[in-house]
């Protein structure tokens, strides 16, 4: 899986001089219009050694930036042998969609320019991990916390788990309740956690028109990035709400329970879908859920699932009208697999 970004023809000459050039300490690169572009590259003070490379270190602080992921292309010089580090940092706080889109792409980087050339790959998420010589040291095998869960990962698997951290702080709902998708939704609604896209006319009055029985489907058109209706149903039967949610692609359901004045609100992310599409979903639920408020439903009830066969009759029953010993009604759950 994949962001769809790719590497600008200027990153490719600029690596090529990069590579070349053994003065040169870094080459940061960001992500500018869908294409991976280099930034001015930064050289050492001197003449390269064993010993460059940690006192170089503290010029990267000119290119970090609390809440901006960036990319760092490094040559360190150890044990008379030059190597390529292509690390990726993506701060703690930085957006959620920035998140994601720098977490996807790493590979697509690193892949373009030749995997070959790269010795190792480094993720961090704090100054103190691009800046620190501890840091390193550790990484090389030579600090207290020399081997880390980061260093076991595959590739693959770092890609999916920044993403899956990113996924996480953009739920919102029930305090602390499980959602069983890597995390658990905080406090709070979400704030400086949504992000806020263009939507459809089209959308806003299936919305408004949404009636008893009724289900209306939104997905997030991905190349102009604005949520869109996908789909609009009339005299939906509780058990036949599954078959009309895609199981490919993610989507927000709206579905007004018959014989009640509940909307209960259904979001689906298949495992099948690309990380962007993952990414522009899972960070814009808030702003679905406002946009169906703002046209006249109170959404109270939420489920999150993998895919539509998690979305039963029973499971909305128990939504719309939960036992009486389990409390309150919940917010955002996650439902029990059929079977289970």
């Amino acid at each position: 899986m994949q962001s769809g970004i790719t590497v600008s023809s200027e990153l490719q000459d600029a690596f090529a001089r990069f590579n070349s050039d053994t003065s040169t300490f870094c080459l940061p690169v960001t992500i500018t219009a869908e294409t991976l572009t280099p930034l001015a590259p930064i050289s050492f003070q001197g003449t390269p050694s064993a010993d460059s490379f940690f006192s170089a270190l503290p010029q990267l602080s000119s290119v970090l930036q609390p809440k901006t992921p960036i990319y760092l292309l490094l040559r360190r010089t150890k044990s008379s042998t030059t190597s390529l580090i292509a690390l990726t940092y993506i701060p703690s706080n930085a957006p959620v969609r920035a998140k994601t889109l720098f977490a996807s792409t790493r590979s697509t980087l690193t892949r373009e320019l030749g995997t070959e050339k790269f010795t190792s790959t480094v993720f961090a998420t704090e100054e103190d991990e691009v800046l620190g010589q501890d840091a390193w040291r550790e990484r090389d095998g030579e600090g207290p916390n020399a081997i880390s869960r980061e260093d076991m990962m595959g590739e693959k698997e770092r890609e999916l788990e920044a993403v899956r951290k990113a996924e996480a702080e953009a739920r919102s709902g029930t305090p602390g309740r499980d959602i069983g998708i890597g995390g658990t939704f905080g406090p709070g609604s979400g704030s400086g956690m949504r992000v806020s896209m263009p939507v459809d006319e089209a959308a806003k009055t299936a919305l408004r028109d949404l009636q008893d029985g009724g289900l209306v489907q939104l997905t997030i058109d991905i190349p102009t990035e604005k949520i869109i209706l996908a789909d609009s149903k009339t005299g939906v039967e509780a058990s036949a709400v599954a078959s009309h949610i895609s199981s490919s692609s993610p989507r927000y359901t709206f579905y007004h329970y018959p014989g009640s004045d509940v909307v209960v609100f259904v979001y689906t992310c298949p495992s099948g879908s690309s990380i962007k599409e993952r990414m522009l979903h899972a960070s814009s639920r808030r702003n679905a859920i406002t946009v169906a408020e703002q046209e006249g439903h109170k959404i109270l009830k939420k489920i999150e699932a993998s895919g539509p066969d998690e979305i039963t009759d029973e499971r909305l029953q128990e939504e719309v009208n939960p036992p009486r010993d389990q409390g309150p009604a919940r917010g955002f759950a996650r439902p029990r697999r059929p079977g289970r």
